[in-house]
């Protein structure tokens, strides 16, 4: 089957698309229901229902997508975002938001990466790549189109500033909603034209051994790395308006721009990605990236405290913290496409769906430590940064002396 009979281009319009949407609505979600008056522990208690929920879609669509095909895993999962979004934008009742979020998954990390992998995703791109450096130079396509489009997301949160001038604050994050459910609807139709390479019979009722063994090598990793993120990204928006002491009227516009170094430097660490994949051991830039970005939360966590306490001018924090962010997104967006390309490499081709999933869910449910978050910000603002920043640096090293043994293995 040919790359174009494969339909590989609309799963890409489509990544797109959605990540325009769910950047706007991850990024504007903490932003707005503080605006609604929800306390921050609160706040990260909505999280961990979000992410509890998550868990149970990714693992259900995941193993319906190894019985009846990843493309349809990738349909019914952009229903839940369709959902969340037309709620958000057409209900001002607190109740129906807080479900909103939580059912459509808007709650978590507004990295780059945000809407590029779905129950289905990484599963489809196994199934019709069977090479590793195929599949990563995939993945990153998918990735730097995704984060480049995650800019426009930005500009979103931005625009919903200036809109707030005219129908009010309330109003302009109902109405970017609405848009947004529109546009993912639109990926959706997307996701129609996407094809997938005829797939082996399932064999068994969950996974086979191997890929089971293999699965939870995966698990134990990211248990650690979505604690980290859990810990220190969902609420990182609103962490900046408080550190920052931004105004409610100006704070999309801040944030907006906040984040949208970040898009282009996980839009480069994508593109770097791809172009040197081949190049040097994947399970090494797999690891070094986890580290680094632990490293680099640290780092930020520093400065967000200067700003908290007045320690410093204004705008030369803001701007540090920034470049500090963007850094490490070209390292997230660099390392990404080696780890999801390690983390199906031991799977059996029957079982791609359930172990991604399985994978997925628990990184999603371990991050159900953004109820901790909440509390942390009340206790020492900058804390959830430093917290989540060692846990990262520690999941990296365990990364690294998990899957090495199998490189050095296979080299042999």
């Amino acid at each position: 089957m040919s790359e174009d009979s494969k339909g590989f281009n609309f799963l890409v319009y489509s990544r797109a698309l959605r990540s325009v949407a769910i950047i706007y609505m991850t990024l504007a979600a903490p932003l707005y229901l503080n605006q609604m008056h929800i306390s921050l522990p609160d706040i990260g208690l909505i999280y961990v229902a979000v992410m509890v929920f998550a868990g149970a879609v990714n693992i259900t669509l995941g193993m319906l997508g190894d019985r009846y095909g990843y493309k349809k895993a990738l349909i019914i999962g952009e229903i839940f975002p369709i959902l969340g979004g037309a709620i958000l934008g057409f209900s001002s009742s607190v109740v129906l938001i807080i479900v909103a979020i939580v059912i459509g998954g808007i709650g978590g990390v507004a990295g780059g990466l945000r809407g590029t992998f779905t129950p289905g995703t990484t599963a489809l791109v196994a199934s019709n790549y069977p090479d590793d450096r195929e599949r990563v130079k995939r993945i990153s396509v998918l990735a730097r189109t995704a984060s480049a489009a995650s800019i426009i997301g930005a500009l979103m949160l931005a625009w919903q500033s200036y809109l707030s001038g005219y129908i009010g604050i309330e109003a302009a994050y109902r109405a970017l909603f609405a848009f947004a459910a529109l546009l993912i609807f639109l990926s959706f139709i997307s996701v129609q034209f996407v094809k997938e390479s005829k797939r082996p019979g399932k064999t068994t009722s969950i996974m086979k051994t191997s890929s089971r063994d293999y699965t939870l090598k995966v698990v134990s990793t990211n248990i650690l790395n979505g604690a980290a993120i859990g810990i220190s990204m969902p609420l990182l928006p609103l962490m900046l308006g408080l550190a920052f002491h931004i105004p409610a009227e100006s704070l999309g516009f801040v944030i907006g721009f906040i984040y949208i170094p970040s898009y282009i430097g996980v839009t480069i660490g994508s593109y770097l990605a791809g172009r040197l994949s081949g190049r040097g051991n994947i399970v090494y830039i797999a690891s070094c990236a986890r580290m680094l970005s632990g490293a680099s939360l640290i780092v930020m966590g520093v400065f967000v405290g200067f700003a908290f306490f007045n320690m410093f001018t204004f705008l030369p924090l803001l701007l540090i913290v920034t470049m500090i962010y963007a850094l490490r997104s070209v390292v997230g967006g660099f390392g990404s496409p080696s780890v999801n390309a390690i983390n199906i490499r031991g799977i059996h081709n029957e079982d791609y769906g359930t172990a991604s999933s399985i994978q997925g869910m628990a990184m999603s449910t371990s991050m159900a430590s953004s109820g901790f978050s909440g509390y942390l910000i009340e206790y020492l603002l900058p804390a959830p940064l430093f917290v989540g920043g060692v846990i990262q640096i520690i999941g990296g090293m365990l990364y690294l002396k998990l899957f090495r043994k199998r490189e050095v293995s296979a080299a042999g």
